[in-house]
């Protein structure tokens, strides 16, 4: 039988998502209907769910589990083992084994061990006669080698028994559940704190999947499943009484406890409920986010369920590296300048509506999501600006000895409606200094502020920018052999654009012309008519007076 879901509100969405990365993951193709809002799926789809669930999961994360960093240790402990190692590698040594101790012998591991019955091993044993190996002083390594040996033959003991794949199917779920599912639901299923020992895969299909089965069964009877009287708040799936309704109050920080804060509802009776399918859709929104330690990012771009895809097709590692956040929040906006002039080459105009950036930061247990709104304005300008931005993406420089990381600078402002003024002012003063060498990367980002005045007379044409580029670069010539004064007019220049005096500006340039007897440019007059026209004017004339041909092969 056929599921129908509809795109919805940003959390219904990123559980959509998820819910799709599940069935991806297990090599299924998704169905997206023409409207390109809705996504249809089978009920047989559902069939073991659970272990797509946790296995995508720990495909996505179980790289970061202490478990993996157990696993993944041996080769050190076998060197240890063999080998003459030095005071700092026996102190690596000892790390490993108090930490192996610490997490073997944690609550989440015990309340596992049951589970795992192909091996003999006792584990709890082994992990509790782990001991740090103690050298005195006045002993060296060969006098501590029996030691070091013993605790390397109890900590290979210990990665052997990790190694057997129901270890990690069981164990890896639960580190996960917590560490990851955790931050965003809880207290249900096998978050649910009686179900600490329960199996996890069969606790997710308890909870989450055999409901969804017998409501789709219940739509058999066509007659009697139209006189349900209780509708789905989030789609329009009917049931029959409250037994069969599900609320959000899992949900951190988002759902509505009925019983302990009935005065949400009108007259104090329950009112919002939703169905089986839509609770194992928001089930998935752990999925659907892309995390990178305890911070996530939701692109929710609900322009159709295709582009909500690919707008979160999100690299967590590069080759062996896991990302930052910072590196993830600029490949997330990288992604989204390439879905959006997807869109834009795909159609004559652009067709969009505001795109919701939602962030999640575990740690903010009062607020985990916050957000960004990229308008059709902001989204337009991206589009007009996709070469400008590709070109800046893995640039820096180097500002006091801190490091400006150019890409994520100009796009915050961007997505932010901020002006880029200080940026402009913080490169060209690193330019002037030399701590920054980079021209072509300035003048890319004065033609991203640039757009964004499009369609207004503050807009400059390509042209317009180029003459005045021109301009500088014409007086920089004329001051061969005069450094020293055009170094003080730079100086000046800057100054007055950073205060935004154009009195000031001109007053300097006038003198600048004159002192070479040569005619100031009429184009100039520009300068007064508009506050941000004056600051484009400004530093791309400056950035010509620094030297910048306009020849983009001058930089790299």
């Amino acid at each position: 039988m056929q599921i129908k879901v509809i795109l919805n509100d940003f959390l219904y969405n990123a559980g959509l998502l998820g819910l799709i990365r599940i069935f991806q993951n297990q090599g299924m193709s998704i169905h997206e209907h023409m409207d390109g809002q809705t996504f249809t799926f089978q009920l047989a789809d559902l069939e073991q769910i659970e272990k797509g669930y946790f296995r995508l999961l720990i495909d996505r994360y179980g790289y970061e589990t202490n478990y993996t960093k157990m696993v993944e240790s041996e080769e050190f402990v076998k060197f240890c083992l063999n080998e003459k190692i030095s005071d700092k590698e026996l102190d690596e040594l000892n790390k490993l084994i108090e930490d192996a101790k610490r997490w073997l012998t944690s609550n989440s591991y015990k309340n596992t061990y049951h589970l795992i019955t192909e091996s003999e091993i006792d584990i709890e044993d082994l992990a509790n006669s782990l001991k740090k190996v103690t050298k005195k002083k006045t002993e060296t390594i060969n006098d501590v080698k029996p030691q070091i040996h013993e605790m390397a033959m109890i900590l290979l003991d210990c990665i052997e028994y990790l190694k057997n794949p129901t270890a990690k199917y069981y164990l890896c779920a639960r580190i996960l559940g917590y560490n990851i599912v955790q931050g965003f639901w809880k207290g249900i299923s096998f978050l649910h704190k009686g179900n600490n020992t329960s199996d996890p895969y069969e606790e997710y299909n308890k909870y989450f999947v055999t409901p969804v089965k017998n409501h789709i069964a219940s739509k058999n009877d066509a007659k009697k499943y139209a006189e349900n009287k209780y509708c789905c708040a989030t789609c329009e799936n009917k049931m029959k009484n409250v037994s069969e309704t599900f609320d959000l109050t899992w949900l951190q920080k988002i759902g509505i406890d009925s019983a302990k804060k009935s005065s949400y509802y009108w007259n104090h009776n329950r009112d919002i409920f939703i169905c089986p399918v839509c609770n194992l859709i928001y089930s998935c929104i752990p999925l659907g986010f892309t995390l990178a330690k305890g911070k996530g990012i939701f692109v929710n771009n609900n322009q159709s369920v295709r582009q909500l895809v690919s707008s979160n097709e999100l690299l967590i590692k590069e080759g062996d590296k896991q990302l930052t956040y910072d590196q993830l929040e600029e490949m997330t906006y990288y992604k989204i300048i390439d879905v959006i002039a997807q869109n834009a080459d795909d159609k004559k105009e652009l067709e969009l509506d505001n795109i919701q950036i939602v962030k999640y930061d575990k740690q903010n247990e009062s607020r985990p999501y916050t957000f960004n709104i990229l308008s059709r304005q902001r989204a337009e300008v991206i589009v007009n600006s996709k070469n400008s931005l590709n070109y800046l993406v893995g640039k820096g420089a180097k500002e006091n000895k801190e490091y400006i990381q150019i890409y994520q600078e100009t796009v915050q402002r961007l997505y932010n409606g901020q002006t880029f003024s200080d940026l402009l002012f913080r490169l060209m003063k690193a330019l002037g200094s030399g701590e920054f060498s980079n021209k072509v990367a300035i003048y890319h980002i004065i033609k991203v502020s640039n757009n964004q005045y499009k369609g207004v007379n503050k807009y400059m044409t390509t042209e317009e920018l180029n003459k005045i580029r021109q301009y500088g670069y014409w007086l920089r010539n004329a001051y061969q052999g005069s450094e020293n004064k055009l170094g003080g007019i730079l100086h000046r220049l800057l100054n007055a654009l950073k205060v935004k005096n154009e009195n000031k500006f001109m007053e300097t340039l006038i003198q600048a012309y004159s002192y070479k007897k040569e005619p100031i440019p009429s184009a100039f007059v520009q300068v007064f008519e508009d506050k941000d026209k004056f600051q484009t004017i400004g530093y791309t004339f400056l950035l010509g007076l620094q030297g910048y041909s306009g020849k983009e092969k001058e930089e790299k």
